[in-house]
């Protein structure tokens, strides 16, 4: 019922654009990167959400976590320390465990970003952001086996801009955002430097001191310089820096042991801690990246340095009681070189060849601690991982095109990755009871080495019977290599490490456009069948990583775009995944069988509707008003499918409208997002015989100004 609003969209867009297809409104074509160069998104052969910065704008998008909201198979969670949890089509991202690596890979500026914490990064001065579903093994390779998320920021160019908008809100919420770009030297250098400032509060009270969480508190710089090197050269560096001290992922207790010492329900959000949390996500990088017309082709090289780092410290049992924390720090640092010769496309035939290289060191520590109230004593572990990665790639890839309807593409790459693990674990002097109750062991330094080589790549076939319809099928292999569970463990050191995980995936899709791109239907059929899948799963008080032995995930995506005046627009996204770990034998230390269930944090249905109407008022002035809807299925939050702990289904409502210059100067709006309120359970977990959870965001609204000169 609750997903109706999308179909009855989707099937009125279809109807205003066949009945007004006179008038219908030109839209802008959608043109992507995905693979190395730029292209219609009806021309490319993956499904693919793709965003254009003034979209995001007039959404209010103003994180990835936003973007879930609106992308079909794609689901975000609550998590702590920035550790939210995406899935797309039902492969999740992220762990706090610095020995692995999200399954989705995260690109800024064609720049990997090695670490999930990452995925949590404010959105400023945005170009386009691209979501590529299923493997993407030839042309990224590392670490998309379930996708990969494509941001590009705004580049310089011949005309001066200076943009800014500034909003206000609830919770005492404000960001402010600016950059101003143009030219340095007429047609040799170019310059732009943004910026993004945003407070709020938090809306999850502390009843036991003077503070609140769930708020936000960061900043961000980012600046560019392109330089005309000569006719056939062009570089352009990039430098930025980003800090974040919000506090997320509180959780609350919901019942249990501790339910005493907390009498108020989740929807009252009220939390009471023995002592104030607390984190910090620092990240900074620079990036070079020059291109040379070679004549028919042209060589890319993009080399980056970046480091992010996360330092936090947060009460574990969520009650006024000195039961027990956590904490977590870790430096994280890579330096990345991809080289790559990508030909024109004016031929039958074109190639992308090129390699990659990656070198990262992770350094760790991460603290647990219990208190007097639990044992009548304190007790610590800390935990000490260095772990270090070298990771190799050559790629190539291809097309041809037999004539105007028939396409074959196809594309291959061998990655080879080695991984160095030291670990350590010790004690405070005395402790006893966390070795007895299975939380911790002292473990002397231990090194651990893992190598493997892997092929992954792509096939595909396009046919298009009209200029605007394409029917394509593909074949993709993804790689992920494996890794060790380099965080608080019980378990003896020979048994840290996990193995590789491989993916074999078939889709089938149809993308088609009408009435000068009025009306845009996309449909995508996929099955993906995963050997050895990594899993994060609950062991006893703590997390480790294991391997399902298979798994399999098949469903579809549908978007379209609709706009059968040139005031109105519509669109509309479904997605539907059948997601079941086929063999997952002794999915916990009990000997536990967890076949049969169904994914983790892998929603069944997702869907979004928005529809937006302009109304011109005279003077140049234009009225406009948005509204959105999403929802999303009830999920697991872990692979034994124990039904206490779940992410509710959501049906969350936002609203836009506002007034703005005809020149698109200037704008002023009001908003609202969660419209009537709705809590949903997004994450729970137990600890020590209490079931903790963390719910949404309560209703946002506020004002937003927009300025372009």
């Amino acid at each position: 019922m609750k997903f109706r609003a999308v179909l009855a969209i989707s099937a009125a867009a279809a109807a205003f654009a066949d009945c007004g297809a006179a008038q219908a409104w030109a839209a802008d074509e959608i043109v992507v990167r995905a693979r190395k160069q730029q292209e219609s998104i009806q021309d490319v052969p993956i499904s693919i959400t793709a965003f254009s910065g003034s979209d995001l704008d007039a959404r209010g998008v103003t994180s990835l976590e936003d973007i879930a909201f609106i992308t079909p198979n794609m689901t975000t969670t609550g998590g702590s320390d920035g550790a939210n949890s995406f899935s797309i089509r039902g492969l999740s991202s992220t762990s706090n465990n610095p020995g692995i690596e999200s399954g989705i890979g995260l690109y800024v500026d064609e720049v990997y970003i090695g670490k999930s914490y990452a995925f949590m990064t404010a959105l400023s001065d945005i170009e386009s952001v691209e979501v590529l579903r299923g493997p993407q093994g030839t042309l990224y390779g590392r670490n998309t086996i379930g996708g990969a998320i494509n941001i590009f920021t705004r580049e310089p160019g011949e005309d001066a801009n200076v943009n800014a908008d500034f909003t206000y809100g609830n919770y005492g919420q404000y960001q402010v955002r600016g950059s101003v770009s143009g030219p340095l030297v007429e047609g040799r250098a170019y310059a732009s430097l943004s910026a993004v400032v945003r407070q709020r509060d938090g809306y999850l009270k502390d009843f036991a001191r003077d503070t609140a969480y769930q708020d936000e508190d960061l900043w961000g710089a980012r600046g560019k310089l392109l330089l005309n090197l000569g006719a056939d050269t062009q570089a352009l560096l990039i430098g930025d820096y980003y800090i974040d001290k919000s506090v997320d992922g509180i959780e609350d207790i919901r019942e249990g042991a501790l339910a005493p010492l907390d009498p108020f329900p989740l929807e009252e959000r009220k939390v009471g801690t023995n002592f104030a949390s607390y984190s910090e996500r620092e990240s900074y990088g620079v990036s070079g990246k020059v291109t040379h017309d070679l004549g028919g082709a042209e060589l890319v090289a993009i080399t980056s340095y970046r480091a992010q780092r996360i330092d936090s410290l947060s009460d574990q049992d969520f009650s006024v009681a000195d039961i027990s924390y956590t904490g977590r720090a870790q430096d994280q640092n890579q330096f990345s070189q991809e080289i790559r010769v990508v030909s024109d496309k004016d031929g039958r035939f074109s190639y992308i060849i090129g390699g990659y290289f990656l070198s990262e060191d992770v350094d760790a520590v991460t603290t647990a601690n219990l208190g007097l109230d639990a044992i009548g004593t304190v007790e610590t572990s800390y935990t000490f991982a260095d772990v270090s990665t070298e990771a190799y790639a050559v790629f190539a890839s291809a097309t041809y095109r037999f004539n105007d309807y028939l396409e074959a593409s196809g594309g291959v790459r061998y990655s080879y990755e080695d991984k160095t693990l030291a670990f350590s674990q010790t004690l405070s002097p005395g402790a006893f009871i966390m070795p007895l109750a299975g939380i911790s062991i002292e473990v002397p330094l231990f090194i651990d080495d893992y190598s493997q080589g892997a092929v992954s790549g792509d096939a595909s076939l396009n046919f298009k019977p009209a200029d605007d319809v394409m029917l394509y099928a593909s074949f993709a292999r993804g790689f992920k290599a494996g890794g060790f569970n380099a965080t608080l463990t019980s378990m003896p050191p020979a048994a840290l490490a996990f193995d590789a995980e491989f993916v074999n995936s078939y889709e089938m899709g149809l993308k088609t456009s009408f009435f000068d791109d009025a009306l845009r239907i996309n449909l995508a059929g996929f099955y993906l069948d995963y050997s050895d899948k990594q899993e994060q799963t609950r062991v006893g008080t703590f997390f480790q990583v294991q391997n399902a032995a298979k798994a399999t995930s098949k469903g579809f995506e549908l978007e379209v775009f609709a706009s059968p005046h040139p005031q109105i627009q519509f669109t509309g996204g479904l997605g539907y995944v059948d997601a079941e770990y086929d063999s997952y034998p002794d999915c916990d230390p009990f000997g536990a069988d967890c076949s049969g269930n169904t994914l983790q944090n892998a929603p069944e249905l997702t869907a979004n509707a928005a529809a937006r109407v302009d109304q011109p008022v005279g003077n140049g002035l234009n009225l406009f008003a948005l509204a959105q809807m999403t929802y999303a299925d009830e999920a697991f939050v872990f692979v034994d499918n124990d039904p206490q702990f779940v992410q509710e289904s959501r049906t969350l409502v936002n609203l836009r409208a506002g007034i703005e210059g005809g020149d698109g100067r200037w704008a002023v709006e009001g908003w609202v997002t969660n419209l009537t309120d709705e809590t949903a359970i997004e994450f729970s977990q137990e600890f020590l015989g209490t079931i903790y959870s963390y719910i949404n965001e309560p209703r946002m609204y506020g004002a937003t100004v927009r300025v372009n000169f």
